[in-house]
């Protein structure tokens, strides 16, 4: 394995000095929250039902699934503690699932977060959302919605599928029309839908999305161990996928155009793309600001992580005490100088990369190598 260092013209890019100081500022951002987390961001789980079985679901959602969950009054109580216990107006919950339109008692438990001072979004497959569904929603408080859509219909329907991809466009337009400001889209790019993003943006403009999440698959719930091509981005069509990005946010800026697009979730890419693809660099802030309650209550720095890794459970301790006096893994970052991480020069930007892709992958969850071809 090449070292990793600033001469890789990949992902350094030495000659842009401003745009390395720069990268270098952002990352800063973490260091305080190393020794002083500060929670600002949940997850919550909702459930891991779901009424589609999509291809790459790293939760192996399903229909039928049976698995405790919290009710309706448990979570009421635990977001009630939270409220006790820190700023509740500083926090943003995304509610994941699973689907989480498969629960009843979603707008009520939205209204009850919009009563404490939190905002609130829901990441959704977007088939069950109807307008009376979407109206209720935005008059609990809601503001943002997040809908997958992975590719023109024949390749979102390969994943999701059939009929999956104009209900999807539809909750966009349904989201847009009862008055959400933040309808957002969420393609997962694999080599077979790589030509096709500057349709897809299209597609997703046209239904009414403001703003276009870009992401990559990880090997984890149904893409656990698969070695399939068809799901993977070689160095090629990573740096490929990453040119479009920086393009297209180029071109943007450039016409005063508000629609948004970006690369999401991924790791630390180096300063030739940080701040580039993204807004912000690609830092994993969990169990540092990011907490997780998941379906059955466990309580987790990220959702995507295995479930060896939750911290203890809301349903029998105080939510702030497990924040407060666990997740040491999480703040401790010395254990992840390891491996091909041992001997980098951007460790203390990176720290590691994002968890959830360093152990559903330890040995191609850098982003640095995922973009250079191999020697």
């Amino acid at each position: 394995m090449p070292s990793r260092s600033l001469v890789d013209p990949n992902v350094a890019g030495l000659t842009d000095l401003p745009q390395i100081v720069e990268v270098v500022r952002d990352a800063s951002r973490r260091l305080p929250l190393l020794a002083r987390p500060d929670l600002t961001y949940l997850f919550w789980e909702s459930t891991l039902r779901c009424n589609l079985k999509c291809a790459h679901c790293g939760s192996r959602c399903e229909p039928g699934r049976v698995d405790p969950e919290l009710t309706r009054d448990e979570v009421l109580g635990i977001l009630d503690t939270i409220a006790q216990d820190f700023d509740a107006t500083r926090i943003f919950v995304s509610i994941t699932g699973g689907e989480p339109l498969l629960r009843p008692d979603l707008v009520e438990v939205v209204a009850h977060m919009t009563s404490l001072g939190m905002r609130s979004c829901i990441v959704t497959n977007g088939t069950l959302l109807d307008a009376e569904r979407a109206s209720q929603l935005f008059d609990a408080g809601m503001r943002t919605i997040s809908v997958s859509i992975d590719g023109l219909q024949a390749e979102h329907e390969i994943m999701r599928g059939k009929g999956s991809w104009a209900r999807a466009l539809s909750a966009i337009t349904l989201a847009r029309k009862a008055g959400f400001p933040v309808v957002e889209a969420i393609t997962c790019v694999r080599p077979s839908n790589l030509t096709s993003l500057p349709a897809i943006e299209r597609a997703v403009r046209d239904a009414g999305a403001v703003l276009w999440r870009l992401i990559t698959l990880d090997r984890m719930g149904r893409l656990e161990g698969d070695a399939d091509p068809a799901m993977w981005l070689d160095p090629w069509q990573v740096r490929t996928l990453l040119d479009f990005i920086e393009r297209r946010r180029r071109e943007l800026a450039a016409a005063g155009d508000p629609f948004g697009v970006q690369f999401s979730c991924g790791g630390f890419l180096g300063p030739r793309r940080e701040l580039k693809v993204r807004s912000n660099d690609g830092q994993c802030f969990a169990g540092l600001c990011v907490a997780s309650i998941l379906s059955d209550g466990n309580v987790s720095a990220c959702p995507s992580l295995p479930r060896s890794w939750a911290q203890g459970s809301a349903r029998r301790e105080r939510f702030s005490s497990i924040w407060h006096n666990k997740f040491g893994a999480f703040r401790d970052a010395s254990w992840r100088r390891s491996g091909i991480c041992a001997d980098c020069s951007w460790f203390k930007l990176c720290l590691g990369g994002g968890l959830h892709e360093r152990l559903a992958q330890p040995d191609s969850f850098c982003w640095l190598d995922r973009q250079r071809d191999p020697v």
